[in-house]
């Protein structure tokens, strides 16, 4: 844009035209949907494998806990309320800490091909084989598997 200030002396302004405003905050714009939807995205995996990692440390915590203290311990499956629970058995059962409530994580869904309640003995080893499924809002999915000898593992 030029703009004649005195006769023989020119000023050269530069700035921005409405145009390349609109067309600048339209890319923009743009970007922060593809991002803030991919970001939303990555945070969701990052709380389902972070679920995944309590649960998987949780059974293997209750393995260990049943070989030291030589009695079975349980690990309760809230199918309802996405949750586990360590119980020692005993008479009433006792809860060893608080229920870790998966809901906190994203987990939507949380299924057991063993039941609601999953014993391992002194030995370390597990009453049934077992299969847990943990799926979030988005429809991912991670599979934990018990074996008979107690060994638990995240796919």
């Amino acid at each position: 844009m030029t703009t004649n200030h005195s006769p023989g002396e020119m000023k050269h302004e530069r700035g921005m035209t409405t145009i390349e405003l609109a067309i600048s905050l339209a890319i923009t714009g743009t970007l922060a949907v593809f991002l803030g939807t991919e970001l939303e995205a990555m945070t969701d995996r990052v709380y389902l494998d972070t679920a995944v990692a309590e649960v998987l440390g949780d059974l293997r915590y209750a393995r260990n806990l049943a070989v030291w203290e030589r009695q079975a311990v349980q690990v309760a499956v809230d199918q309802e309320q996405p949750a586990v629970t360590i119980l020692r058995t005993g008479v009433p059962a006792e809860a060893v800490g608080p229920t870790r409530n998966l809901v906190n994580r994203g987990v939507r869904v949380l299924r057991s091909t063993g039941g609601s309640l999953l014993s391992f003995s002194p030995r370390g080893t597990s009453a049934t084989p077992t299969t847990l499924t943990l799926e979030n809002r988005r429809g991912t999915q991670r599979v934990l598997t018990v074996s008979l000898t107690g060994i638990a593992r995240a796919r």
